[in-house]
């Protein structure tokens, strides 16, 4: 619209505002690209029935994220430990989205920010991280907008060298794939042996 009135803006298109927003189609178009992302199945109403709690613990473990594809700030996104918690957490899921993505669980890990500001000349910022209360399972929603006291948020983190030029390369290296325009924030998780996974845009 704003292209048609002739009028500046700031931000990717479109299409890239899209994809970027479902997180099935940006992991399947990152992984094509080579960037980590977590493993997971995608649930929808017509095949839930191939995926019951055991086959997928089975594949990813017993711990697992259950979250709507198209959704933001923690919407809808569940921790899941058993059966019982898997089938609501898909149960809850599908009032946001049909399409479901259930993720393996990384292990204690770090959660790791990184902008990406530009167009055709990109640059990866400084990383940043958020710490959340040690009884909290993640970050969720109420962590963001409901009670954020116990949250601390650190910019600049200190990390090993390597990991630090790894998050920034595979942020560019996101961006570009996704097609984004102006800026980002580029979300990882950091397993317990520095591995960077990439979660979201």
């Amino acid at each position: 619209l704003f292209r048609l009135l002739n009028k500046p803006w700031i931000g990717s298109g479109v299409t890239s505002s899209g994809v970027s927003f479902d997180k099935d189609l940006t992991n399947k178009l990152l992984t094509l690209n080579g960037i980590r992302n977590t493993k997971y199945v995608l649930v929808t109403p017509e095949n839930k029935a191939d995926y019951p709690y055991a086959k997928v613990a089975e594949e990813l473990g017993e711990t697992l994220f259950v979250k709507p594809a198209r959704q933001g700030s923690s919407v809808g996104i569940h921790k899941v430990r058993n059966e019982e918690e898997y089938n609501a957490a898909l149960e809850d899921g599908f009032k946001y989205d049909y399409k479901i993505l259930v993720e393996e669980a990384i292990k204690n890990p770090r959660e790791v920010e990184c902008s990406v500001l530009g167009n055709r000349d990109i640059k990866a910022s400084k990383l940043g991280a958020i710490r959340i209360p040690e009884s909290d399972d993640f970050y969720d929603y109420n962590n963001k907008f409901v009670d954020a006291s116990g949250v601390v948020f650190e910019m600049p983190i200190k990390l090993p060298e390597k990991l630090t030029k790894e998050n920034q390369q595979m942020s560019l290296d996101a961006f570009r794939a996704l097609d984004n325009r102006g800026l980002a924030r580029m979300d990882f998780l950091v397993d317990e042996n520095d591995v960077p996974y990439f979660g979201e845009v």
